[in-house]
């Protein structure tokens, strides 16, 4: 197909992986974060870039402030290079919790307010994970930020993703967008690893009763439906907690049902990414194109078009 753009990949990282939601507070962030720890404790080698210039979270989630807002070229984030980089001109992700760390918040204030072109975002985005020196990776993760526009437009056009998570809760209001951003990954052909579903009813810690603190939804999403469930996390105030001090509940709550279910989801992501590596290998297509079109259609081969 002519004009069709050359998707890339990122040197040195096995796996490209992107955690969106339809819209925001559904704790996508919160899953990122722990899902990426998870993998490290596995002995995975893990990055985990935060794509939201806009509401940077993962900082905080990991411990790293910057209260101060930045000032002239202490705010000029690194849009201008072209070309292969050198080391030492190369940003250095921050290691914590055994996961590389790059993040938008690493450049302003926790209060400052920055507002790029949405354009040029996803420019912004794309850059940063070809400036940082990752190192040799298993699995860069990217936390998106909500919506369907940018950066998730430009890196589903030009980068080879290896798989898209969808986090959502547990009502319909949350499940109306994130069929919407399933239906995005699913034109741009970014093979679908599955769906996380957050805030899944409450435990009481005195009496064991499960409680629905959001309403479970009773409509049918025909593409959401069809999504395998990488694994529902209990609400529990531990987890917002510990994201304000900086320790992600799999770290501080190792022995929790929250824990327990990260370390589920992290096994399927795992398990799932290892099929589509079996059943590329196996087709052996012939061209690029073929290879896109084969990992754009593993994850819905019984959809009907």
């Amino acid at each position: 197909m002519q004009g069709r753009i050359q998707r890339e990949h990122i040197d040195q990282v096995t796996h490209l992986l992107v955690v969106g939601s339809g819209k925001g507070g559904v704790g996508k962030s919160t899953v990122s974060v722990n899902l990426a720890v998870t993998l490290a404790k596995r002995g995975a080698r893990v990055g985990l870039l935060d794509a939201d210039a806009y509401g940077p979270s993962v900082p905080m989630m990991l411990g790293v402030r910057k209260r101060g807002e930045s000032q002239g070229w202490k705010a000029t984030l690194p849009l201008g290079q072209r070309g292969k980089l050198s080391p030492a001109q190369m940003l250095k992700p921050l290691l914590r919790y055994g996961v590389k760390v790059m993040s938008v918040g690493f450049f302003i204030g926790e209060e400052q307010a920055v507002a790029p072109i949405p354009d040029v975002l996803g420019v912004l985005i794309r850059q940063l994970l070809y400036t940082v020196d990752w190192g040799e990776l298993d699995y860069l993760i990217v936390d998106l930020p909500p919506g369907n526009d940018e950066p998730q437009a430009t890196l589903c056009r030009e980068l080879e993703l290896d798989g898209a998570i969808l986090v959502t809760t547990p009502q319909d209001i949350a499940r109306i967008d994130t069929a919407k951003g399933l239906a995005m990954f699913q034109n741009a052909r970014v093979p679908m690893l599955g769906l996380v579903q957050n805030m899944c009813g409450f435990v009481c810690p005195h009496c064991g009763e499960h409680v629905e603190i959001f309403p479970v939804s009773t409509e049918s999403r025909t593409l959401l439906d069809s999504l395998p469930l990488l694994g529902a996390i209990p609400l529990d105030p531990a987890i917002a907690r510990s994201g304000d001090k900086g320790h992600p509940v799999v770290v501080s709550m190792p022995e929790s049902l929250v824990t327990a279910a990260f370390k589920g989801i992290a096994e399927r992501v795992i398990t799932t990414l290892a099929v589509s590596e079996k059943t590329l290998n196996r087709r052996m297509p012939g061209s690029q194109e073929d290879v896109e079109a084969t990992k754009g259609d593993l994850f819905d081969d019984e959809r009907e078009d």
